[in-house]
């Protein structure tokens, strides 16, 4: 069998949380009530692992084209993947647990995406020159310190996500740090960064069903970078300013991907007495406060649920069993069919008369714990189940029921007899697993590994996230074990050229881009995120010299560029067409409250001459108030007919919007403002 092959070494320390000083007594609390102090109580400590690809026009290890997507299929490749021994002698309890999932893996391959070497039929190619120098500018973008020679480490990957069994990782850079401005802790805050490696990605999932997963080629082999941090978050929204701060630096670049699944991040987070959990791929900033502070409460009470068990003397000599012969021959797992013969409960029923094998598993003394709440919606229980689901790879559901269920399920008389089998004593828990006689096998075994991990409190895991933000178990979380030098790849000196046209190429880093915008007289929270916006470089072509030049094309371009990009379809105006723009409103010929509309209509009528349509909303002094009069005295009828009838700020506003439109650009709105408050308090009504 399997699981007498191969032994796993042990999680790695690194991964424990620097504290030990766990708050047991510390209440649960949803999300949003929290202060940092309270935080800074749990423990709690956040890292990111960011993923990018690099806009180049080749792959990593081979020249197919990179950044292409498709869905046609010109062949498949079937594979199954078995674990190696790291350079230390020992397996990485993350591929042995793949192992051990039996899963026949299927790539699609279409002929102009992937070649024979992402099939791993034939050597690496040399390491992409583009890919390396944009790594190296990004790099120093973080300030980190590049190392002199590339050596190229193949990572094991057992999941099938890549058909070799490994990933080629190469260390470009290390020990750098940035300001963290928008820290909950202060302005002055860093996040250091651990290190950057260049490597490639690997394929897109299409389907992962019971023992058969299948994956697309097309995105293997692409460029990317990975940067890792430091754990210096601190607090959950730190931890999505920090996501966003590392974002905006490697956009920076200008050579990165954007769009659906150019960029994944891994969120490494631990509370005191527990250790680092990673939650694989969030693919937006947003939700990472809410999902960062369910993890930590998560790894609180499963903390809590270990003092407990310890406290009613329970080892990890009571949840063990044989390796050799079946599960349920032992002392803690029968055969449970005949004592479920005749059950009422339909998905047990239905796995009788498919022939399926059922199991009944006991856990001494767990009796009341399957049913403490860890998450929003899930129990101690969903931590088995999950075990059981991704290893035993069960296809029913549901596959698995638990005695701490009531008025639902198995009846009591049921339970019963199935305590009776087990020799079960009323403070013993009890679970019941159907499916195929090969796989209850090993869903048997994975709930005793998982019992005996809730003797360490929080289990070494990989998870990932859920659309309600909270996580379940991909993976047993990989260690230092997986890796290991590649022999097909020579190291490569990096030329001091390159490391000089990185540097060069550096130019103004995010933060003294906000700070130059906020110079400019736009508020802090407009300059960080213009330092993000697409249309900054536009910006900055144009040059605006005065606040209200400047507060008014930041804000254009913010409410009116997404617009006509989204809508329209239209490109980013060049800078000569809205320099007469920027240079009016300067020269106070365009009032900035025209600019918005006046951008519109240089966007919309692309072959007037920009200065004919600026002039539509020149200023001409004694002329726009005569305009402004006899617009008043065309729409009489509101002070006359509609203003008795209405609160005062209404007709205000009726008016307004009937005179403004015409003027707007060559008076102020708050002179149309007071002339039209002037001249609805001639109407008697509202005078009184």
């Amino acid at each position: 069998m399997i699981r007498n092959l191969f032994k796993a070494a042990p999680p790695d320390p690194f991964d424990l949380n620097p504290r030990t000083d766990t708050p047991l007594d510390f209440p649960f609390h949803d999300y949003g009530h929290l202060t940092p102090d309270d935080y800074d109580r749990l423990g709690f400590i956040c890292g990111l692992e960011v993923h990018q690809q690099l806009a180049t026009r080749s792959k990593l290890f081979c020249r197919c084209p990179a950044g292409r997507s498709t869905a046609r299929v010109d062949g498949e490749v079937l594979r199954h993947m078995r674990p190696t021994l790291s350079e230390l002698g020992q397996y990485d309890g993350c591929a042995l647990m793949e192992f051990k999932t039996r899963k026949d893996i299927v790539y699609l391959l279409e002929r102009s995406t992937v070649c024979t070497y992402e099939m791993d039929d034939t050597p690496p190619f040399e390491i992409d020159e583009e890919a390396v120098r944009v790594a190296l500018h990004v790099s120093r973008l973080f300030g980190l310190s590049l190392v002199s020679e590339l050596q190229v480490m193949r990572k094991q990957y057992l999941d099938g996500s890549i058909p070799a069994g490994f990933q080629r990782s190469a260390m470009i850079a290390v020990g750098g740090e940035i300001p963290f401005r928008e820290s909950e802790l202060g302005r002055d805050q860093v996040i250091r960064i651990r290190q950057l490696t260049l490597e490639e990605d690997s394929c897109r999932e299409v389907s992962d069903v019971g023992h058969l997963i299948t994956f697309r080629t097309d995105r293997l082999g692409t460029p990317l970078v990975e940067t890792v941090t430091e754990p210096d978050l601190l607090t959950p929204l730190d931890v999505a300013a920090g996501g966003r701060l590392l974002s905006r630096v490697v956009h920076t670049s200008g050579a990165v991907r954007r769009g659906p699944g150019a960029a994944r991040q891994d969120v490494n987070v631990s509370i005191a007495g527990g250790r680092r959990v990673e939650i694989k791929g969030v693919a937006h900033h947003r939700g990472l406060p809410r999902l960062v502070h369910i993890e930590a409460f998560r790894q609180l009470e499963l903390l809590k649920l270990r003092a407990e068990l310890l406290d009613r003397g329970v080892t990890k000599d009571q949840l063990t069993i044989p390796e050799v012969g079946v599960a349920w021959e032992s002392s803690l797992a029968v055969d449970a069919r005949r004592a479920l013969r005749g059950c009422g409960y339909p998905p047990v029923a239905d796995a009788l008369a498919r022939g399926d094998f059922i199991a009944a598993v006991r856990l001494p003394r767990f009796d009341d714990l399957l049913g403490r709440r860890l998450q929003p919606g899930m129990t101690f229980a969903h931590e088995f189940a999950d075990r059981v689901r991704v290893i035993a790879c069960l296809t029913a559901r549901p596959f698995m029921i638990s005695s701490h269920l009531q008025d639902y399920g198995l009846k009591a008389s049921t339970w019963r007899r199935v305590r009776a089998a087990l020799s079960a004593e009323s403070r013993d828990a009890m679970l019941v697993v159907w499916g195929a006689a090969a796989d209850v096998d090993t869903a048997v075994r994975e709930i005793l590994i998982r019992a005996q991990d809730a003797l360490d409190g929080v289990p070494s895991e990989t998870r990932q996230s859920y659309g309600d933000l909270t996580t379940g178990l991909e993976r047993i979380l990989p260690g230092p074990q997986r890796m290991y030098p590649d022999t097909d790849t020579p190291p490569l000196p990096v030329p001091e050229t390159w490391i000089v046209a990185a540097d060069e190429a550096v130019g103004e880093l995010p933060w003294d881009r906000e700070d130059r915008y906020v110079a400019t007289g736009l508020s802090r929270s407009v300059a960080a995120r213009l330092v993000d916006a697409p249309w900054a470089d536009l910006f900055d072509a144009l040059s605006p010299t005065g606040p209200e030049s400047a507060g008014a094309l930041a804000h254009a371009f913010e409410t009116r560029l997404p617009h006509h990009r989204r809508t329209l379809g239209a490109e980013l105006p060049s800078a000569d067409r809205l320099r007469p723009l920027v240079a009016a409103v300067e020269a106070e010929s365009v009032h900035p409250q025209a600019f918005a509309t006046a951008l519109d209509d240089l966007m919309r009528d692309a072959g007037v001459a920009p200065d004919e349509v600026v002039n539509r909303y020149a200023a001409r002094g004694d002329v726009d108030r005569a305009e402004l009069e006899r617009r008043l005295s065309e729409i009489e009828w509101v002070r006359t007919e509609r203003a008795p009838n209405l609160p005062r700020d209404a007709a205000h506003r009726l008016a307004m919007g009937l005179v403004m439109p015409a003027l707007l650009g060559r008076l102020p709105a708050q002179v149309v403002g007071s002339a039209v408050d002037a001249w609805l308090g001639d109407a008697p009504e509202l005078a009184a």
